[in-house]
């Protein structure tokens, strides 16, 4: 049988159309998602953000410039947490020797190996006329109790204190500028000695990350 009998050549339209089908039809239906344009009210809330965020590391960048504290000042007049929410420590009206060891941040890897030295060696600076040890964070009382808890355990002995709105940092020209790291402003990494109200030592170390003085 030849090949042009077994094909009926009237069958074939070359010119034939093909329908589209119920599924190409769908697809070719499909309403585009509308891109919604940017309101001005948006563009005007990115702009307050933007300059609050700006006006805030400027007022942090000028704290941090500020003077810092020397021998001989007065111990600034400033109420911070201790303990709990409601009890306050103001360091200008201890009498006697006390040493402020200033933490930038409580639970980071320096400061956690910077307060077990003051810890151990406790009753040496006792002995040497210090009345009491205080470690100072720019961290909420709750944290600050959580990380003396971890250091310290049931010690008695050195006390945490939270300057949670970094009053006590500004008032010594102490800030550290750590929007990169911690978000906001801390304190300087260092220690104070006091003496009734008198400041009688004060070291403060050069780079933040660092332990050494």
């Amino acid at each position: 049988m030849s090949l042009g009998a077994t094909i009926n050549w009237r069958s074939i339209k070359p010119n034939r159309l093909i329908r589209p089908t119920v599924v190409s039809r769908s697809i070719s239906s499909f309403p585009r998602p509308k891109v919604q344009p940017t309101s001005v009210k948006q563009y005007r809330m990115a702009s307050v953000l933007q300059a609050t965020a700006k006006a805030a590391h400027s007022a942090v960048a000028s704290l941090a410039s500020a003077a810092p504290v020397k021998v001989g000042d007065a111990v600034p007049d400033v109420d911070i947490r201790i303990n709990n929410l409601e009890e306050k420590i103001n360091f200008s009206k201890l009498p006697g020797k006390n040493v402020l060891v200033l933490v930038p941040g409580a639970f980071s890897p320096t400061c956690s190996s910077q307060v077990p030295g003051y810890l151990e060696q406790y009753s040496t600076f006792q002995s040497k006329g210090v009345k009491d040890i205080y470690v100072v964070a720019v961290n909420d009382m709750f944290v600050v109790n959580a990380w003396k808890d971890k250091l310290a355990g049931d010690k008695n002995t050195v006390k945490f204190a939270a300057d949670d709105t970094s009053k006590l940092a500004s008032s010594l020209g102490l800030v550290l500028d750590g929007q990169a790291i911690f978000g906001g402003p801390r304190l300087k990494r260092g220690a104070i000695v006091i003496e009734d109200g008198k400041v009688v030592h004060v070291a403060v170390e050069p780079s933040p990350a660092e332990g050494e003085f």
